[in-house]
């Protein structure tokens, strides 16, 4: 006999896993309280000093006396950790210093107001994001909050108070507290201590009675916190009854479960239940229990009636399949540890009673002695029909009836060739396996029709006398009788079997639909290629066509969308589409909200927005069965999950865009002002000297001023080129013109281009002179050297080697430019070609484009560019390009 009460093997292997997870985590414990000035701190640093004497690794992070002498008193003797100094506006704000904690890693560390911003430039840009931090690396955190700082109370304490809050902290944080301690004291308390001074002082006192420290207000604070946590220990309390199956519910806390069916008498159990709810201040579950027999569209509607009635109540719904009800309902009240359960009073029915073991509630009250039930009684009760009624599923179609009757006349057949051999009795067991063999081939029509007919055909042709109905033995009376009995038990057993086989198959497809559906989400890159997978898998499911229409960067359902992911809404349709947007509820067609509409509308519900509608059109007007809305609706669940992970992903990478585009912004403009300003100042303050009249200008003088005037404009103009050249790249309007070129030609127009630049150091150029020609752009591979060349001019010394060589492989060139500079920093390298990006150290002036511009350049050409650090030192760079299939030069005249 399997014991009900043993332990759920998945809620202890999750318990395991769970606590393997935790023992590599750190503990928190989260000291709350309904608002500042309640003493969460001092409680905080009070434990602390508890730890400390037990001999634990204790440091202060960062607390806030806010100038309290009790606070700082209990401060005197804990190790305090320097907080770090962050510059923001050029104003020193002190921080939490993350780096050093993980650096020393203590046993507990105090982190104070976990609700804090922390300056910009921060690691993280919450405190509470340092906190999670820590817990990862294994350190125990105590810290503090206030209640109306938990993001899911911000709004009812908004409500409540009038006030606006600006920082809070996700729920998620205080799930993963090993422990949470309520710092209580009454409100009376707390405004005496505030007109003590001991919470705030001077004209911030007065504004905190005037706004937020009202009676009232404290009152309902209170309430909250204190409701926090008992909800905390409930839920831990039913996590531990989950993997300790204890009999029976622990009734810690009453909660209450209605059993709902199709019959429109549940409407008045579901009220009921919300009424003793309500007076009991209990949590109450709805639970539908689908056994498999398939209802009528009258039915379905109702159910669907009844359920939507217990959701608007604001009851737990839960549905389950199982064939046997009783069951399912002490499975799911051990689960939710029920303590009372609602039922109707159930019509008696005679002979299904008998089989079953009782009616519903004889069976409720036998078998969950531990529960309290609860019985209403119908004001209109309906009359007991003695006629013989059973929920089963007659074959509707006529192959099975005909499958039997030839199969039964082939037996006929075979029993009057083997009626002298064995008998007429025996020819009767016989029939009986045939009518056990159909039994277990089909439903219970054609096994009563195969028993009927055995009997008949079994008395009038082999039982004596023959031809008649007439039967003189008792013993073959019986045996026609046993026909019928074993063609009722057989067809019961075998419509029950598959029964359970449908409720596992449609389970089995839900199931394979959400998988399939999940791994469509996962497995799709874009939010549009994932949408319609998901879509067309409901359609095969569901029968009808579905699609979505999502909200705009404003969050509205704008109209512009209709024609995205294969939606297309009339004016009409429009307007029930933004309803069930705006009211976050299901409207259309089947429900009770614009049901006119031919199509279903569901809001597409995120952790924290609507992101858009799922459109559901039946082909067919019937309505959907529980199992096809709970598919439907954890699809939807899924489905705006994902989108609006998608849609945060896409801010973020926009916001990161738009950081970086505003960090390139800056480097540009402080690197074109210095590499502007520098030549337009030589040249302003050449031209001002050729302009003096006094002393008269020598000739060499003037040279020396032109000249000065030449390098200012040829610096000048190679930033406008860079820039330019960057401005083309990136806007994709920079197109190349290949011509096959001779590479010395190339090369030494950069050199002479370079003369001035190169002046003081040893250039050598190792080109061999049967190098085939190249097919490259003239000027931008000329624009390319020149910026590797300049590069090696600023960055060695004067009088040192600047090497040009070029080597040629089989399918390639190399072109490699070496020197004999300091080389670059091995952190360096991997950024090297990245925009405005300047080795650290480099002398002043260049905008950190010209390699950047360098690389594209010879990307474009179909090679590579790669810089290394010389062993001897130095740097080398080297650009590979696909030699190609010269064309051949032309022949000379004779």
């Amino acid at each position: 006999m399997v014991d009900d009460n043993r332990p759920n093997p998945d809620q202890i292997l999750k318990a395991i896993e769970e606590e393997q997870k935790r023992s590599h985590l750190g503990s928190l414990r989260v000291f709350l309280g309904m608002s500042a000035g309640v003493g969460k701190t001092y409680a905080m640093l009070r434990e602390a000093q508890a730890r400390l004497r037990e001999g634990a690794d204790v440091i202060v992070g960062i607390v806030e006396t806010h100038g309290r002498s009790e606070t700082e008193a209990m401060l005197s003797n804990l190790p305090m950790l320097p907080r770090k100094r962050v510059s923001y506006r050029d104003v020193a704000i002190e921080e939490l210093d993350i780096d050093e904690i993980l650096r020393k890693r203590p046993k507990l560390v105090l982190v104070d107001e976990l609700a804090h911003t922390n300056t910009p430039g921060s690691r993280h840009n919450k405190r509470y994001q340092d906190v999670i931090e820590l817990l990862d690396a294994g350190i125990d955190v105590y810290t503090t909050i206030n209640i109306q700082h938990l993001e899911s109370r911000k709004d009812l304490v908004e409500k409540i108070t009038g006030v606006s809050i600006r920082e809070t902290v996700p729920d998620s944080i205080l799930e993963r507290a090993q422990q949470i301690q309520v710092v209580d004291i009454t409100p009376a308390e707390l405004l005496r201590r505030l007109k003590d001074g001991k919470v705030y002082l001077g004209d911030k006192a007065e504004r905190a009675v005037q706004n937020f420290f009202k009676p009232d207000s404290l009152t309902a604070l209170r309430e909250i916190a204190l409701r926090f946590t008992a909800e905390k220990v409930d839920q831990e309390l039913q996590s531990f009854s989950d993997i300790k199956q204890k009999n029976g519910p622990w009734q810690t806390n009453e909660r209450l479960m209605v059993a709902v069916s199709h019959s429109p008498y549940s409407e008045r159990l579901i009220r009921a239940t919300r009424r003793l709810a309500f007076n009991l201040e209990a949590p109450w579950v709805a639970v539908h229990v689908d056994n498999g027999v398939k209802l009528s569209d009258e039915d379905q509607n109702q159910l669907s009636k009844n359920l939507a009635l217990a959701r608007e109540l604001k009851a737990e719904v839960i549905t389950t399949a199982e064939t046997d009800i009783v069951e399912a309902l002490r499975r799911i009240a051990r689960q939710r540890n029920v303590t009372h359960i609602v039922v109707g009073r159930p019509s008696r029915r005679m002979f299904k009673d008998f089989v079953e073991g009782g009616n519903l509630l004889d069976r409720l009250v036998d078998e969950s002695w531990e529960i309290d039930i609860h019985v209403i009684r119908q004001d209109d009760v309906p009359a007991y029909s003695p006629k013989f009624r059973l929920n089963m599923d007659f074959e509707k179609d006529f192959v099975p009836y005909w499958n039997t009757l030839c199969g039964l006349f082939a037996v006929a057949m075979m029993n009057g060739v083997l009626e002298s051999v064995i008998g007429y009795r025996a020819v009767g067991f016989v029939f009986l396996l045939y009518v056990l063999f159909v039994g277990t081939k089909t439903s219970l029509g054609p096994v009563l029709m195969a028993g009927a007919l055995s009997a008949i055909i079994w008395n009038f042709f082999f039982i004596p006398p023959r031809l008649t109905f007439a039967i003189s033995s008792a013993e073959d009376i019986i045996m026609c009788l046993t026909y019928f009995v074993v063609a009722l038990i057989t067809g019961t057993m075998t419509n029950r079997l598959r029964q359970h086989e449908g409720l596992i198959r449609e389970r089995e497809d839900r199931t394979n639909i959400l998988y399939e559906a999940l791994k469509d989400i996962t497995a799709s890159r874009e939010k549009a290629e994932f949408i319609d997978k998901v879509c067309r898998r409901l359609e095969g499911a569901l029968v009808g066509t579905c699609g979505v229409v999502l909200r705009d960067r404003n969050r509205k359902l704008s109209a512009q969308t209709n024609h995205r992911y294969g939606v297309y809404l009339n004016e009409k349709e429009y307007a029930v589409a933004q309803w069930a947007f705006e009211n976050r509820k299901p409207a259309g067609w089947s429900t009770e909200t614009l049901s006119q509409s031919p199509s279903l509308y569901i809001p597409l519900e995120g952790n924290s927005e609507v992101v858009g509608v799922f459109v559901y059109t039946p082909e067919k007007q019937r309505k959907l069965s529980l199992e096809q809305e709970n598919l439907l609706y954890s699809v939807c669940g899924q489905l705006g999950a994902s989108i609006e992970r998608h849609f945060a992903e896409k801010r973020l990478r926009e916001t990161e865009k738009l950081q970086d585009s505003e960090k390139l912004h800056q480097t540009l403009l402080n690197s074109i002002s210095h590499e502007m300003r520098t030549p337009l100042t030589a040249i302003m303050g050449a031209a001002e000297a050729l302009l003096q009249q006094t002393p008269p200008q020598s000739d060499d003088n003037r040279k020396i001023l032109a000249e000065e005037l030449l390098q200012a404009g040829e610096r000048l103009n190679r930033v406008i080129e860079n820039l330019l050249d960057m401005t083309r790249l990136e806007s994709g309007a920079l197109a190349i013109k290949t011509e096959w070129h001779d590479l010395h030609d190339v090369v030494g127009v950069v050199l002479n281009r370079l003369k001035k630049n190169l002046d003081g150091h040893v250039v050598q150029v190792n080109i061999p002179d049967d190098l085939p020609l190249l097919n490259l752009d003239f000027r931008l591979f000329e624009h390319t050297l020149t910026n590797i060349i300049y590069n090696a001019t600023v960055y060695t010394p004067v009088g040192s080697e600047i090497t040009i060589s070029v080597l040629t492989e089989s399918d390639n060139v190399q072109i490699i430019v070496e020197d004999n500079g300091s080389g670059i920093p091995k952190e360096s390298l991997p950024k090297l070609f990245e925009k405005f990006y300047r080795v650290p150290g480099s002398p002043t002036g260049g905008t950190g484009l010209g390699l950047s511009i360098a690389k594209s350049i010879v990307e474009f050409h179909k090679g590579t560019i790669r810089a290394e650090n010389r062993e001897d030192g130095g740097v080398r760079f080297t650009i590979e390009l696909p030699k190609g299939q010269a064309p051949d030069a032309p022949k000379e005249s004779v």
